[in-house]
């Protein structure tokens, strides 16, 4: 169920729109809460590169140690 913006609905209405045409053109404007800021983008950019270091830094020691561990015991 889309979250109608109340003030656009009204505002349609009064310019003379159809209820229905008004109800979905008020319904398909994004709420602000729900958006990403420029930010939230830098945040969350900052995150992947601390877990793309974490993957390609320590998998590798990882895989390293198995096939050490696997075929070297001892």
């Amino acid at each position: 169920m889309s979250v109608i913006v109340s003030e656009v609905y009204d505002a349609l209405i009064s310019a003379g729109a159809p209820e229905d045409q008004a109800r979905a053109a008020a319904a398909a404007i994004p709420i602000q809460d729900n958006l990403a800021t420029r930010q939230d983008l830098l945040e969350l950019k900052a995150e992947i590169a601390v877990l793309k270091f974490a993957i390609f830094t320590f998998f590798p020691i990882t895989i390293g140690l198995l096939v050490k561990i696997a075929f070297f015991p001892g």
